[in-house]
């Protein structure tokens, strides 16, 4: 799992600056706080992600699922 260090809004979606780079298994979802968000893609923002959703998620931990 990875840690969320940082975030952003960017109109209806938050960008999650994570501590370590994205994982090389695939994966469908995000699992944030028991909660699975589907992915949005994200360009040019590397150890990034996205997801559709409002809150503070800094500090916590991401699943790839």
């Amino acid at each position: 799992m990875r840690k969320i260090i940082s975030q952003w809004s960017v109109g209806k979606y938050m960008v999650l600056e994570i501590d370590q780079g994205l994982p090389m298994k695939p994966y469908k979802k995000y699992r944030i706080d028991g909660k699975e968000y589907d992915i949005v893609p994200v360009y040019d923002l590397p150890g990034s992600i996205a997801i559709e959703a409002k809150g503070d998620f800094a500090g916590k931990t991401v699943e790839f699922i």
